[in-house]
């Protein structure tokens, strides 16, 4: 058996002292050992943070669960858990603003993945945008220029991380969190754990007809052009890249919040 455990450098002191030195303990986070899929906000006594943290935890039974995640942790690569805390880490190194990974641990056994996890810290007054735009009451539907600020934040810092030869693969309206704050709307992206290089089947402008198509019919088309005239650069043809990206939501077949 094979464990691996990531702390945030500079927390892992206050994360030792909170309990959280090993694998096994924030394999344990939660409750529920035996859960095959555990989401929840958890409350722990860390210094340094508001001591509310994002918990994410997976176990699988046996071959038959795992074997979806070749390569993914089972018999080589990184376990999703493990992946999304360098992800996020990456993202915030590189100036786009992300959700701060805290913890991730994974567990293998005879080259299979048996359980992975990864702890974020909660951000205070966030909200992700699919929660927001479904809300009827949420403030930001009705505040046009927060909403145009939102969809240039999201444009600027997805092409910020696809500059440092990343992309997202999962980047959809839930995996981005939106506060109102008096001076304006601040953006965190989060739930990165397929992110990576580029491949044939993944790449950069992928990510932006993912999101497009999550968004049509729920966001205004001008909100949908700002987001990819703020990814474009200046010599990009506005036209051209709205035909790629209608070609590409024809592939991905994407048209329903996810």
């Amino acid at each position: 058996m094979g464990d691996r455990l990531l702390l945030d450098t500079a927390l892992a002191p206050a994360l030792h002292a909170a309990g959280l030195s090993s694998a096994a303990a924030l394999l344990a986070l939660g409750g529920d050992p035996d859960a095959p899929h555990v989401v929840r906000i958890v409350d722990l006594p860390v210094d340094g943070t508001l001591g509310r943290f994002h918990l994410k935890r997976y176990a699988y039974a046996g071959w038959g669960r795992s074997k979806g995640l070749l390569g993914r942790g089972t018999l080589w690569g990184s376990a999703p858990g493990v992946n999304e805390f360098r992800m996020l880490a990456a993202m915030r190194e590189n100036h786009v603003p992300a959700v701060r990974p805290v913890a991730a641990a994974s567990r293998t056994r005879g080259g299979r993945l048996v359980a992975h996890a990864v702890l974020t810290e909660h951000v205070a007054g966030a909200v992700d945008l699919q929660r927001r735009w479904l809300d009827p009451a949420d403030p930001l539907r009705s505040d046009r220029r927060a909403r145009r600020r939102v969809a240039e934040l999201i444009g600027r810092n997805l092409q910020r991380m696809h500059s440092f030869g990343n992309v997202h693969r999962d980047f959809y309206a839930r995996n981005v969190l939106v506060r109102l704050d008096e001076d304006g709307p601040r953006i965190w992206f989060l739930d990165c754990r397929r992110a990576g290089p580029p491949s044939w089947r993944s790449g950069a402008w992928t990510d932006l007809a993912t999101l497009d198509a999550d968004w049509q019919g729920r966001l205004p088309r001008t909100d949908r052009l700002a987001t990819l005239k703020s990814y474009l650069g200046a010599e990009d043809d506005v036209a051209e890249a709205v035909a790629r990206i209608a070609r590409l939501r024809r592939k991905v077949k994407l048209r329903d919040w996810r």
